[in-house]
């Protein structure tokens, strides 16, 4: 069960080309509520490959043995540097997850990105903007690449609700949007193409995932 908001933080949902993106919040939170913005693009993740056929440790005499797992973190330090870790790698799987679903029209928009949100107010406030997008026949190309993260606030929690703040440089520049028919849709006049936004990031409890609660653009501030 997730956890009930006790901060507010003053949000904007990240936006795929001119449109605004809209999830399903599937969750109450304990920090961050979504408000619709226009932003660009969507952050890339590892490239994916075809299957191939490989024998397995069992059946190759000259395989290496598995590796062992990594202990578990145990002290205050080592836990709150594999949270932050954990926080930054699901940030960037919700963004090359949000421009596998943009470059395919928004199709199963729902069912691929609302794991990455935990406040309920995200579906009520993006939904109708991103079920636009799957009816008109809107889809994008290419996706934004993040340059850097840099954690401003890292909040413990016993209950491990950990919170992780970043500001995070975002390029949009190499994602474009087109309608149904081809045309591409010009960038909107005066959204710049690189900029910083702030994410909060909430740790959902013990072995609990970790959710996109708090996105604060800021257009102005180049990186």
């Amino acid at each position: 069960m997730v956890s009930s908001a006790i901060t507010p933080t003053r949000t904007i949902a990240v936006l795929i080309g001119v449109a605004v993106i809209a999830v399903a919040g599937f969750a109450v939170v304990r920090s961050g509520v979504f408000g619709p913005e226009t932003v660009q693009g969507a952050i890339p993740g590892p490239g994916s490959s075809s299957p191939s056929a490989s024998m397995s440790a069992s059946e190759s005499p000259s395989a290496s043995p598995a590796p062992k797992p990594s202990p578990k973190p145990t002290t205050p330090e080592q836990i709150k540097a594999k949270n932050i870790a954990d926080a930054k790698a699901q940030l960037v799987e919700y963004y090359s997850t949000t421009a596998l679903v943009a470059n395919n029209g928004y199709q199963d928009w729902e069912k691929k990105l609302s794991k990455f949100w935990g406040h309920p107010a995200i579906a009520a406030s993006l939904a109708t903007a991103y079920e636009e997008s799957v009816r008109s026949g809107q889809y994008t190309t290419g996706a934004a690449s993040i340059d850097s993260m840099k954690v401003t606030k890292y909040e413990p929690d016993d209950a491990s609700f950990e919170r992780v703040t970043m500001d995070v440089c975002v390029d949009f520049s190499g994602v474009a949007t087109f309608e149904e028919n081809g045309k591409e849709i010009p960038r909107a006049a005066g959204v710049p193409s690189r900029y910083t936004l702030t994410y909060v990031m909430l740790h959902q409890g013990v072995d609990g995932v970790w959710t996109v609660n708090g996105e604060d653009r800021h257009v102005g501030q180049a990186c």
